[in-house]
């Protein structure tokens, strides 16, 4: 019985020290945002660069990300003079939530001052309005309704005409609205894409082979669909037409990995 006490005490103690520790981590984080944000302010990108890229890293933010802190390295990123680098920053922060405003007028910015065509479409515009998860969720709401209400109207109600089409529209708008919203969302695609990162523009070529023969050119910041992988070489789509192999070392993924980068 002691033994079972002295146990339990010890698990209480544990616990008890872990919950107290976790408002000094936070405390610690919180910190260190502020401090990449002043350095940010006070014009010393470098630091502020050095510093987003490791709360990027750190592992309460290397999984769930901050659309925050993605734009603030963009920022950094470009006032160092690396306006591939920042797009990409800013098109994470936009996978993270594609309704920032201040992460879409800098991409847009970015992307000119790269001779890039802002990304535009029925998509572009749902997502950029409205957070795609809340035109699915509303839509999904919105459908369930019209299906019970449809259910109720048929089995204990006045089987009216009007009232059945009123519910079945409910329901083909609702769930209409939530395919809407997941078509729009641009996380759908994110694990197929990439961004050019490497500061000349990399030759699109025939084979996976620097010895190959180049049809064209990508510009920095291009976005790239990676259609294969064979090594080093990644085969890849960047626009209608635009097919063929570069080196994967001129190309980050859209999608960030676990360290941040």
């Amino acid at each position: 019985m002691k033994r079972l006490f002295l146990q339990l005490l010890t698990s209480a103690i544990a616990v008890a020290f872990a919950f107290l520790m976790v408002p000094g981590a936070r405390a610690t984080l919180s910190d260190q945002v502020g401090a990449a944000n002043a350095a940010l302010a006070a014009g010393h990108p470098i630091d502020a660069l050095d510093a987003y890229k490791a709360l990027l890293a750190s592992p309460e933010l290397a999984n769930k990300g901050s659309a925050e802190l993605w734009y603030n390295r963009g920022l950094a990123e470009e006032k160092n003079g690396d306006a591939a680098a920042a797009s990409l920053s800013f098109r994470r922060a936009l996978l993270l939530d594609p309704s920032f405003a201040p992460a879409q007028r800098q991409l847009a910015s970015v992307l000119g001052m790269l001779g890039l065509p802002v990304p535009s479409g029925w998509r572009v515009s749902i997502h950029s309005a409205v957070h795609p998860e809340a035109v699915i969720l509303a839509g999904a709401v919105v459908g369930w309704i019209g299906a019970l209400t449809f259910v109720v109207v048929v089995v204990a109600g006045p089987r009216r005409k009007v009232l059945i089409a009123l519910t079945l529209l409910l329901f083909i708008l609702g769930h209409g609205a939530s395919i809407l919203g997941t078509l729009a969302d641009p996380r759908r695609t994110a694990g197929g894409e990439a961004v050019v990162t490497a500061k000349d523009a990399p030759a699109l070529r025939q084979t996976p082979a620097d010895s190959a023969d180049s049809t064209s050119t990508i510009p920095s910041g291009s976005l790239l669909t990676i259609l294969s992988r064979n090594g080093a070489w990644w085969y890849v789509s960047a626009g209608p037409g635009l097919t063929g192999w570069i080196s994967s070392d001129t190309a980050t993924p859209l999608l960030p990995s676990s360290k941040g980068s």
